[in-house]
C-alpha cells in the first residue's frame, strides 16, 4: 500500500471559519482594533467628529466591551471546549454571535442610546451561557471543581456594561477592566507555566498557595477600586494593596522561569505580556497617591498586559488549532516587538507631556502595526480549514 493510500483524506468543511470560536472572533476583534484606534486619534487631535454623545466614554466602550469581549470569546470557546470535552457554538449559532457583536458596534452610529444599549448588552450574557452549558454537563475530575470563574468574570463584565450604559463610567471601568486584570492572572497562572515547561525544557514547581494569595491580593486590589469609585476611601490604603499586589504578582511571575522562557519568542511574549500586570499595580497604587496619572495604569493593563498577552494567545492558538507547528518567525516576533512598543510609547506619552501627541501618534502606529500584521498573516489560516484536515 503506497503512503499516498495511507494518508487520510482532508474532512470536507463548507464555512472552516465557524469550525470553532477562535476562528471569526479572532479575526473581528483584530479587525476592530485596526478600525478603532485611527478612529479615536482623529477625534482626539479634532480632526473627525464621532456622531456619539461622548466620543471617549465609546473609544473606553469599544476597546473593553467590543475589542476585549471579541477575543475573549473567542479564546474561551475553544479553551472551554478543551478544559471540558463538551461543545461551544459552531456553524450557524457561532455566525449569529458573530453578527450579534457586530451589531454591537455598528448600532451606535445609526439607532438611539437605548435600542444600542439594548443590542450591545445581549453579547456578553450569550458568551457566558454558551460558556456555561460545557461546564455544568461535565464531570470534574475527581477532587477538583468545575471551572466556573469564566462564566463569573462574564457575569460580572456583563453587569459592567450595563453600568457603563447607564452612564456609571467609572464604577463601569473599574469592574470591568477588574474582571480583565482577574482574567489575565487566571489564565496566565495556567498556560505560562505549562508551556514554558514543554517549551524552555525547564522545571516550574507548582505552587497553589503562592497562586492563591496572588489572585486574592489582586482581587481585594480590585474590590477596593471598584469600592473607591462609590465610596470615599482613603488613599493610602488604596495604594498600599495595590503595591503589594503589584509585587506579589512580580514574585509570581519570576519564579515562572522568565529567564528561561525569552529566547523563545512564542514564550517570551506570553512573560512580557504578564509583566505589565505588576507594573499597572505599581502604578495605580502611585496613582492613588497622586504621583502619576490614573490613565498610565489603565493603559499599562490594557495595552501591554491585555493586548500583548491576547497577540500571544492570539497566534499560538491559532497556529496550532490549524495544525502548525509552534514555531514563532519573523511574522511573530514583529507582532510582539509592535505590541510591546505601542505599550512603552502609550506610557511615555503620559509621562512626557510636551510630546504627548507625536507618541500617542507612535503609539497608535505600533498597535496597528501589531495587529495589522496578524491580520495579513492569519487570516488566511482562520478562513481555511486546518492544514492536517482534521475538524476544528
Amino acid at each position: 500500500m503506497t503512503a499516498a493510500a495511507l494518508t487520510p483524506a482532508p474532512i470536507s468543511q463548507p464555512w472552516p471559519v465557524l469550525a470553532l470560536g477562535f476562528r471569526p472572533f479572532y479575526l473581528v476583534g483584530a479587525a476592530s482594533a485596526v478600525i478603532l484606534l485611527p478612529l479615536w486619534l482623529a477625534t482626539l487631535d479634532g480632526h473627525l467628529t464621532l456622531p456619539v454623545p461622548d466620543p471617549l466614554g465609546w473609544h473606553a466602550h469599544e476597546m473593553l466591551f467590543g475589542f476585549a469581549a471579541a477575543i475573549i470569546a473567542g479564546f474561551l470557546f475553544t479553551a472551554v471546549r478543551h478544559w471540558t470535552g463538551g461543545d461551544t457554538p459552531r456553524g450557524r449559532a457561532l455566525a449569529a454571535l458573530v453578527l450579534l457583536w457586530l451589531a454591537g458596534r455598528i448600532a451606535p452610529f445609526i439607532a438611539t442610546p437605548v435600542i444600542a444599549a439594548a443590542i450591545d448588552l445581549v453579547f456578553l450574557p450569550a458568551i457566558a451561557i454558551a460558556v456555561a452549558r460545557p461546564i455544568a454537563a461535565m464531570t470534574p475530575p475527581r477532587g477538583q471543581r468545575r471551572p466556573w470563574l469564566p462564566v463569573i468574570v462574564l457575569t460580572l463584565l456583563s453587569l459592567a456594561n450595563l453600568l457603563h450604559h447607564l452612564d456609571q463610567i467609572a464604577v463601569a471601568r473599574a469592574l470591568g477592566f477588574g474582571m480583565v486584570a482577574m482574567l489575565i492572572a487566571v489564565i496566565a497562572g495556567r498556560v505560562i507555566p505549562s508551556f514554558t515547561m514543554t517549551g524552555a525544557q525547564v522545571s516550574v514547581a507548582p505552587a497553589p498557595l503562592r497562586d492563591r494569595v496572588a489572585l486574592i491580593a489582586l482581587g481585594l486590589a480590585v474590590a477596593l477600586d471598584i469600592a473607591a469609585q462609590i465610596v470615599p476611601v482613603p488613599a493610602v490604603p488604596l495604594a498600599v494593596v495595590n503595591i503589594l499586589a503589584a509585587l506579589i504578582h512580580a514574585a509570581r511571575l519570576q519564579q515562572w522561569r522568565s529567564h528561561r522562557a525569552l529566547r523563545l519568542p512564542l514564550l517570551a511574549i506570553l512573560h512580557i505580556a504578564y509583566a505589565w500586570l505588576p507594573v499597572a499595580l505599581l502604578l495605580r497604587g502611585l496613582a492613588y497617591l497622586d504621583l502619576v496619572s490614573p490613565a498610565l495604569a489603565l493603559h499599562a493593563l490594557g495595552v501591554g498586559a491585555m493586548a500583548g498577552l491576547m497577540l500571544g494567545m492570539m497566534t499560538r492558538s491559532s497556529l496550532g488549532h490549524t495544525g502548525r507547528p509552534l514555531r514563532a518567525g519573523g511574522w511573530e516576533i514583529a507582532i510582539y516587538v509592535a505590541i510591546t512598543l505601542a505599550a512603552v510609547f502609550r506610557l511615555w506619552a503620559g509621562l512626557q507631556t510636551d510630546w504627548m501627541l507625536p507618541l500617542l501618534c507612535a503609539a497608535g502606529l505600533a498597535w496597528e502595526a501589531a495587529f495589522g500584521l496578524f491580520l495579513l498573516r492569519y487570516a488566511p489560516m482562520l478562513l481555511r480549514m486546518r492544514m492536517d484536515g482534521k475538524p476544528g
